[in-house]
């Protein structure tokens, strides 16, 4: 059985009679009892750290850039929730372990369990939505990029906030729908519906139960696509040619093309294109590959935001890839002889950007096709539109290629940091829950040092969690250490 940090098996168990011979002497007294100071101390620095690394968080995706993503709106969501359990929820219950009554009247008593239920709510719920966040981006990744709004993610954090504060009504209002089963115990702070069976059960399946399900099935079809990629993407290492080697092949098929005689629209400085404008525009001399930076592709970075990524790219001619493409398409209709049809079929969420210009990447090769219309195109022509066909090909491949490995290795992490968030969560919550369940079926059942130790433990989820940003993710890390000022 786990415990609470600093809190050993004799601790817990003079912890437990010392609470029972309060409560056995029906609560006449509030003189602090010695032996649950150690205890209160031990919870107070749990609640006064939980505050100061949540407070830690909350600072460190404000002040720093990198940190401003989507994915990061719900782990601050979930750090607000946090917060509230460590500054409200867990003083006002210290206060109320360590007299052993509850002595702030009953509307404090409202506040503070309408705090309790609504802020591990919507802990709960903010974990869930984390979790179908990166299902969705593991399992349509670039459909989901378009969809994935710093909008959208606020709508559905206010969405979970909101479902939370639903609790406010039966805690408040209770008696106003249902009449009393029971009349309130004295000196106990306790909700209207304590001792409500079908009640209880039923929140505690909508509460935990199902998101708790649903939240593992989400992540074994993460682990099992995240490690379909990683095989996927080493049969496509091992099966792409390198740049390198795809120049090198390009730059021998051009000197074939030269020796050969035949007329190609890369070998003549003379040649030009027509603008919108009707203007014709000599093309530049130097007609080679040449390695440049031409082509930015569609990213998101450890967190998720989208953005845009340099990456080195074969360049046509001058580099202006589009420019080719069209000169091509010039070359050919002024021949007379043939002309071309150029079609770009994708999916609208795959894109690459190429020297300002934007072409789309698709699974399918892109289709272009010489329709012969009056006669025979010319070998020059075929020669050049082959070229050009050819190098558009591999670079939109490896442009792919590299794109989903940034994708991958990023929900590698993400994927780690939710097992760990999730792993937290299930070790913390699962005891009350199903200690809940125990009571609300055998009333007689009810241990109140075991209820108080599963409450805490519940709580103990929200100093957890600030913890585990920074062990899984590098950029909250290198902003924990320069806030705090450690060396790197």
């Amino acid at each position: 059985m786990s415990f609470l940090p600093g809190m050993t098996p004799v601790t817990l168990s003079n912890f437990s009679w010392a609470l029972e011979d309060r409560m056995l002497e029906g609560n006449s007294t509030t003189t602090p009892t010695r032996q649950l100071m150690p205890l209160v101390v031990v919870l107070s620095s749990v609640s006064l750290v939980t505050v100061a690394l949540n407070l830690l968080v909350l600072y460190a995706v404000r002040s720093e850039r990198k940190l401003h993503t989507v994915g990061n709106l719900y782990i601050v969501s979930l750090s607000v929730a946090d917060l509230i359990v460590g500054a409200v929820v867990m003083p006002m219950s210290i206060l109320y372990l360590h007299r052993s009554a509850w002595i702030l009247g009953r509307p404090l008593c409202l506040f503070w369990l309408s705090m309790d239920y609504v802020a591990s709510t919507a802990s709960i719920f903010s974990v869930f939505i984390l979790c179908i966040d990166r299902y969705r981006s593991v399992q349509q990744p670039l459909r989901y990029l378009r969809y994935r709004t710093k909008t959208r993610a606020s709508a559905t954090i206010l969405g979970a906030w909101l479902l939370s504060f639903l609790w406010v009504i039966p805690i408040l209002g209770w008696h106003h729908f249902m009449a009393p089963t029971s009349e309130p115990r004295e000196k106990k702070c306790e909700t209207d519906f304590y001792d409500v069976t079908w009640f209880k059960v039923m929140t505690a399946i909508i509460n935990f139960y199902l998101p708790t399900l649903l939240m593992l099935w989400f992540y074994i079809r993460i682990y099992k696509a995240v490690r379909r990629h990683c095989q996927h993407r080493q049969l496509i290492n091992s099966s792409l040619p390198s740049f390198s080697e795809m120049k090198l092949k390009l730059e021998n098929a051009k000197v074939d093309t030269r020796r050969m005689g035949k007329e190609s629209p890369w070998e003549d400085p003379k040649r030009c294109s027509k603008d919108a404008s009707g203007v014709h525009t000599p093309m530049p001399s130097s007609q080679h590959l040449v390695d440049m930076p031409c082509a930015a592709v569609l990213s998101e970075d450890e967190g998720g935001e989208v953005g845009t990524r340099q990456m080195p790219m074969l360049a046509v001619g001058d580099g202006r890839c589009c420019e080719a493409l069209n000169h091509m398409h010039s070359q050919l209709e002024l021949s007379g002889q043939s002309r071309a049809t150029h079609s770009i079929s994708a999916r609208p969420e795959e894109w690459t950007v190429v020297d300002g210009q934007s072409f789309p990447i698709t699974d399918s090769d892109t289709s272009t096709e010489a329709a012969p219309m009056g006669g025979q195109p010319r070998s020059g022509s075929n020669s050049g539109l082959d070229y050009i066909k050819f190098t558009w090909r591999r670079l939109r491949s490896h442009s792919r290629q590299y794109t989903s490995g940034l994708h991958l290795n990023r929900e590698r992490k993400a994927a780690k940091q939710l097992g760990c968030i999730m792993a937290a969560f299930i070790l913390c919550w699962i005891p009350y829950f199903v200690f809940f369940m125990v009571i609300a079926f055998c009333k007689s059942c009810s241990n109140e040092p075991v209820h108080m130790f599963t409450i805490w433990l519940g709580y103990l989820n929200s100093t957890l969690n600030p913890l585990i940003y920074p062990l899984c993710n590098e950029n909250f890390r290198k902003t924990f250490k320069r806030i705090l000022r450690i060396p790197p």
